[in-house]
């Protein structure tokens, strides 16, 4: 009888074992280069699926995986909830496409559902730690709001997407959640992305033309995993409406995130909370790694025999594979603020004797200095080939992206697009120039410069 009761309670207690689970949800690189560490998020979950707190003493074991060996390693330190104590960085990836505002979920078309929703998800944002960046995509990915703290900027910017023409209805989903992780990977801490979609990745080459920006290239599934993996970004896809990307399921699992799906307003509201709620609760593991060339290893967390199997990307440094650096990570500091003082005695120091230009940065590459006389009364800033100034290496530009109309009569210049813009970081959509504005097109910098007493031409 003893035995029995014995065998019955090990029973039940291998089975609640068994319906738990743990899950590696990111690996923070960042500090590899620095102090030689790695911060690994994770998530334990009871039976239910639920997230749990462990036991006290709980005390979980981590492998680095080699061929066939694994490897034990030392943990340096492990936090509970760590990503509400230091704030998370999320970046909103919302659908744009055209049939966004075609179809309905519920009573409300599928646009203003998430547009509200989103809307509800930041208002709920109580944690002045967390930073939010907002982003919408469909043909083309156009950044809306950087990560930041929450603001009054976030309802304007929501408020001003709207329903795109045909051209620009399709629907570049991989490629777009790719420039999301590499617009987020500035940040630091617990970052994730949340895409929200209505269909499949429908890429512009379907209809029988080279994209604007990308030509006959198309972006897979993989393009968009390999960059959340480098970066250390975990991805959350929500579903919405009958159609469904199937590998965004894998994206979204495979890079330490989940997939939802949401059939009306309410549950969309909630499926954001959840995964707020969630990786607010996740606990953060740091370790020392040993370091080996090559770019992806392995890791293999064990907590109460369950496991969860997580790759991380070692960054390079001067081409080489990452080590501590020590007082080696001032130099690209240096170099980085020798560049900006140049810069700004190149362009500042002699005085300009007409209107012009001058391009100081163009998206995430550093470009050399451009300078364009304003001699004509309408010069193009944009990426198209017979732009005035033509911007490569910034995939948010387009052909012709902002305009630069000068009035005789008043003898003012007036910089105007499309889309939002920055002018001395204030968002605009339409501008007159002073001397010195400095003008931001989704991170493409351009300052304006003119002589003291300018003539009329």
């Amino acid at each position: 009888m003893k035995r029995l009761t014995i065998s019955i309670c090990l029973l039940l207690f291998f089975s609640v074992l068994w319906g738990q689970s743990v899950e590696i949800t990111q690996i923070e690189n960042r500090s590899l280069l620095v102090d030689g560490t790695l911060d690994i998020y994770f998530l334990p979950r009871n039976e239910e699926g639920e997230p749990r707190v462990l036991p006290e003493n709980t005390e979980p074991e981590l492998f680095v995986v080699d061929g066939e060996k694994r490897i034990p390693q030392r943990i340096l330190s492990l936090e509970q909830d760590a990503p509400r104590r230091q704030g998370i960085s999320f970046l909103l990836l919302i659908d744009n496409s055209g049939s966004m505002h075609d179809e309905y979920l519920g009573n409300m078309l599928r646009f203003e559902t998430a547009r509200f929703a989103v809307d509800q998800f930041l208002q709920d944002i109580d944690n002045p730690l967390d930073r939010i960046g907002l982003s919408a995509f469909n043909t083309f990915y156009t950044p809306l709001i950087p990560v930041s703290q929450v603001s009054a900027q976030f309802e304007a910017a929501l408020n001003s997407i709207q329903r795109p023409s045909r051209e620009n209805s399709y629907t570049e989903l991989y490629r777009s959640i790719q420039q999301a992780a590499l617009d987020l990977a500035d940040s630091r801490g617990r970052r994730a992305i949340i895409v929200l979609s209505d269909g499949e990745n429908f890429p512009y080459t379907l209809s029988g033309n080279p994209h604007p920006l990308y030509g006959e290239k198309e972006f897979d599934h993989q393009d968009a995993l390999k960059t959340l993996v480098d970066e250390g970004i975990s991805l959350y896809a929500v579903h919405i409406g009958e159609t469904k990307d199937k590998p965004l399921d894998d994206i979204a699992r495979e890079s330490g995130g989940r997939s939802f799906t949401a059939d009306d307003r309410g549950n969309l509201m909630n499926v954001y909370l959840t995964i707020r709620d969630e990786i607010q609760q996740e606990y953060r593991l740091r370790f020392r790694p040993p370091y080996r060339g090559s770019d992806v290893h392995t890791v293999e967390l064990e907590i109460e025999d369950q496991t969860s199997v997580a790759d991380y990307y070692v960054p390079h440094f001067l081409g080489k594979y990452a080590s501590p650096l020590g007082w080696l990570v001032l130099i690209p500091l240096l170099i980085a603020a020798g560049l900006i003082v140049l810069a700004f005695l190149y362009v500042w120091e002699k005085p300009a004797t007409e209107a012009e230009i001058n391009l100081l940065a163009a998206g995430k590459n550093f470009s050399p200095r451009t300078r364009v006389n304003l001699t004509k009364e309408v010069t193009v800033i944009g990426a198209g080939r017979n732009a005035d100034m033509t911007i490569a290496g910034n995939p948010a530009m387009r052909e012709s992206h902002a305009t630069i109309v000068f009035d005789r009569n008043s003898g003012n210049y007036t910089v105007s697009a499309d889309a939002e813009f920055r002018v001395n970081n204030r968002l605009k959509k339409s501008h007159t120039l002073k001397s010195g504005d400095v003008l931001d097109f989704d991170g493409t910098t351009v300052v304006f410069d003119r002589p003291p007493k300018h003539k009329k031409t």
